[in-house]
This record gives C-alpha cells, structure tokens and sequence, in this order.
C-alpha cells in the first residue's frame, strides 16, 4: 500500500467519522426533545384528583428522550375557545433523566373538558412562567394569550375532566 492509498484511506475514515457524528447528532437534537404527553391519552380522563401543595390537581405524565441543560419541562393547560393559557407551576415538574420521562400535575376545577400541553421551555420562558406564578395572586391568575414561540418542543391532547367525587359523610 502506498502513502498516497494511506493517506486517502485516512481522510475517508476521517471524513465518514465527521459526517456521521454531525448528521447522528442532529438526529439527537431535533428528535430527542420531542416531547410527549403519555398519560392520560388523548380524548381520555385525567387521573382522579389528588390533593398537591394545597390544591386539587391531575397527574399528567411523558416522554422526553432529552433535555437540554437549563431548560425544563412546564404544563400548560388552554381553554381553547377562549384563547386563554395557564402555565402550572404550583409544582415543578420532574424529569427522570434515566428513562427519559417527567411526570407533574395540572388543576382543571370547574371544567369538563380541558387541552394540555407539555412544552420544553428554555430559560427566558421559565422566567416568563414563573413570574406568571409569582404574581398570580395579585391578578387573579389572569391567563397568557399564547405560549412563547420559543417553546418549540411541545405536545398538546385534549382530556375530560373526571366529576369530583363527594367526600366522605356529605
């Protein structure tokens, strides 16, 4: 084998190394955020209501091969006929980096029928969100219009909110 076979076989080596790991890296970064909401499915119920943080609220839960460092994973939930959004942050969201899931709670009183939406949030928008929270008192928790463009990772389903049960000797 001469120098130039060497080198040649080298730089094809090289090459095929360099496209393979840049085009497999962007398969992982467009495709390992997607993010989805498993439970409850589409069209179905919310799980039973359960007392968090001193509020009725609705285990929501997904998927998310991925997220990327400093953002993080907030529900949503939207009443679509009247264009009106509520980022649920009465409680954080976990991620388990493990098995690539998260699992957090909504609050759907008073509706029958509701739309979710999990959105992988960058850090602007987190602060967007958590001052939403922060000053949720003062204004009654006056809805967002629309979710940050920014949020481009996001899935939403539509759900039933299950009748609230009677409590025991009412």
């Amino acid at each position: 084998m001469s120098l130039l076979e060497i080198i040649v076989a080298i730089a094809t080596s090289v090459a095929g190394t360099i496209i393979y790991a840049t085009v497999g890296g962007g398969y992982r970064r467009l495709f390992g955020q997607q993010i989805y909401i498993t439970e409850p499915q589409e069209n179905g119920f919310l799980a039973p209501a359960e007392s968090r943080r001193g509020t009725s609220a609705h285990a929501v839960s997904g998927t998310l091969k991925h997220l990327p460092k400093g953002h993080a994973v907030w529900l949503i939930v939207i009443d679509e006929k009247k264009g009106k959004h509520w980022p649920q942050g009465f409680e954080r969201v976990e991620y388990h980096e493990a098995t690539g899931t998260w699992s957090g709670y909504i609050t759907a009183d008073g509706w029958h029928q509701v739309t979710v939406t999990a959105v992988v949030a960058p850090p602007t928008t987190q602060e967007y969100f958590n001052y939403f929270q922060r000053v949720g008192g003062m204004t009654k928790h006056e809805p967002l219009l629309s979710i940050p463009s920014e949020c481009k990772r996001r899935h939403s389903i539509h759900v039933k909110v299950p009748p609230t049960q009677p409590k025991q000797g009412s």
